[in-house]
């Protein structure tokens, strides 16, 4: 997703990224969900599901497409499906100038800040 910067997967890429989700799906451990606007994908997230608790990770919309509801979206599929898997409680980072207002707005507490530093070398 141009989110990350990062290159399409190729088919072979595809198709072990796919096993995976699959599997881990099916073993219900984790599961990935999208979003779209007008047919296009727009947003994405992914959960893990461990002893009743979903930590939900990497989720991300694409600039265009923020404002409109996606990431919400996701979110809401992303609790449903880890309640659907057992998970009680739900666990998440989110960016303060993106994803914190739209967590707080869904119900979760804040209980503190992580800072991340860059060092040149």
């Amino acid at each position: 997703m141009p989110v990350w910067q990062q290159q399409p997967l190729d088919e072979e890429g595809l198709r072990i990224e796919l096993e995976e989700i699959t599997s881990t799906l099916d073993a219900g451990t984790h599961a990935r969900v999208l979003a779209r606007l007008d047919g296009r994908a727009v947003s994405t997230g992914g959960c893990t599901i461990v002893d009743g608790f979903a930590r939900l990770w990497g989720a991300a919309t694409l600039e265009h497409a923020r404002g409109r509801g996606a990431y919400r979206a996701v979110l809401a599929e992303r609790l449903r499906v880890s309640a659907s898997l057992g998970a009680e409680t739900a666990l998440v980072k989110g960016r303060t100038a993106t994803s914190a207002p739209i967590l707080e707005r869904a119900g979760f507490t804040h209980y503190g800040d992580e800072r991340g530093y860059r060092l040149g070398v």
